[in-house]
């Protein structure tokens, strides 16, 4: 007989059943959901940015390099991009057709 129950809700030793991991809202499927209304104070990382616009981090270095993309800023040796300023840009790329 097969036992259908999922093994990583099982009970522990002091019968603690585990929550199952939920996903940051933010994220759905490694891309980063759209949401128009992201506060204007979130910093993306060159992570979240590239998961976003669904690029290698490679390449929104090369356009940080050209001038080309949405425009980023240094917090001392770290980059930063706003949610709001990358969503902005996406938008603009839109309407440019």
């Amino acid at each position: 007989m097969k036992d259908d129950t999922d093994s990583s809700a099982q009970p522990t030793l002091w019968g603690e059943v585990p929550q199952p991991r939920v996903p940051d809202a933010r994220f759905r499927s490694g891309v980063r959901q759209h949401h128009a209304a992201a506060e204007a104070s979130e910093l993306w990382t060159i992570d979240e940015v590239a998961d976003y616009l669904g690029v290698p981090k490679q390449t929104v270095y090369c356009w940080r390099t050209t001038g080309y993309g949405p425009a980023g800023f240094r917090v001392g040796k770290h980059l930063r991009w706003r949610a709001s300023t990358v969503i902005a840009w996406t938008v603009e790329l839109e309407h440019q057709k």
